[in-house]
């Protein structure tokens, strides 16, 4: 459930680190998102932030802007572990490997071209068969 996942987040944020992420709730940073009003967060606990996130946004968007929100205070950590544990969550396969009895399901054909913004993290397709060529670019 997207409400436990970011209790969990939140819950390993430090007191200081907690009130900065319900700062930026508040702030403009994510088009087409409106901030949550400072009034609704000022006091409000950890489990009440989660309440007012999901409401405000939607479980998914709740997601979203949980992970750019730690970006931006350069928890890169936080936000790769929210992002990853979101798409297991939605049935996305884990990412490290792991041996398993069923090989996975075929995934559909990756993106052509794939980009992140700085700090951002692209997490590779699998691939499957015998003979593949990558071509990989990394501007920096």
């Amino acid at each position: 459930m997207v409400d436990e996942l970011l209790l969990g987040t939140l819950d390993d944020l430090g007191k200081d680190d907690f009130q900065v992420f319900k700062w930026y709730l508040n702030q403009k940073n994510l088009a087409g998102v409106e901030p949550i009003p400072l009034r609704k967060l000022e006091d409000a606990s950890r489990i009440e932030t989660v309440s007012q996130m999901t409401r405000s946004y939607g479980g998914e968007m709740a997601v979203k802007r949980a992970v750019e929100v730690l970006k931006k205070m350069k928890n890169m950590k936080a936000a790769a572990e929210l992002t990853e544990r979101y798409a297991e969550m939605n049935g996305a396969p884990p990412s490290s490997s792991s041996s398993a009895a069923s090989p996975p399901a075929a995934s559909p054909p990756a993106a052509n071209t794939m980009s992140a913004q700085n700090g951002s993290v692209i997490v590779a397709p699998t691939v499957l068969g015998s003979l593949h060529t990558l071509n990989l670019t990394i501007n920096k």
